[in-house]
């Protein structure tokens, strides 16, 4: 059990520094882009706490979590493209960190498809609605 609750949480903080990862120095060339690490952050926390109030099941607490994290693979796969040089040299900082994010990305979504969905409760609460499938 103990076991189970620190791969869930890693695999929290992983999600987390999935959507955060970028070198500061991205910022300058793309201000607004700034307001993307807080979107999906507070996505992920939001779909956290609405799962584990009971105000949504599971199942679509695990969906959600899986979409935020498609969307940021998607966001940073439009990225990559225009940013990988700046100034006619190669961008490194930038390649390596958007490629990180997506296989952080990657790595939580499918390791999240492989949890029973009540991996999910932080604590336990017989409130949550758990689908019967």
């Amino acid at each position: 059990m103990a076991h189970r609750r620190s791969s869930i949480i890693g695999l929290l903080i992983l999600q987390f520094l999935a959507v955060i990862l970028y070198p500061p120095a991205f910022f300058t060339q793309a201000p607004q882009a700034i307001v993307l690490p807080p979107t999906l952050v507070l996505l992920l926390v939001l779909a956290l706490v609405v799962t584990n109030t009971g105000h949504l099941s599971l199942e679509a607490g695990r969906n959600s979590l899986n979409f935020v994290q498609g969307v940021n693979i998607v966001v940073r796969l439009m990225m990559l493209l225009p940013n990988m040089q700046v100034a006619g040299a190669w961008n490194w900082a930038f390649l390596v960190t958007d490629l990180l994010g997506m296989g952080f990305s990657w790595y939580a979504m499918t390791r999240l498809d492989r949890l029973p969905p009540t991996a999910l409760l932080l604590k336990h609460n017989p409130g949550v609605i758990v689908d019967k499938a």
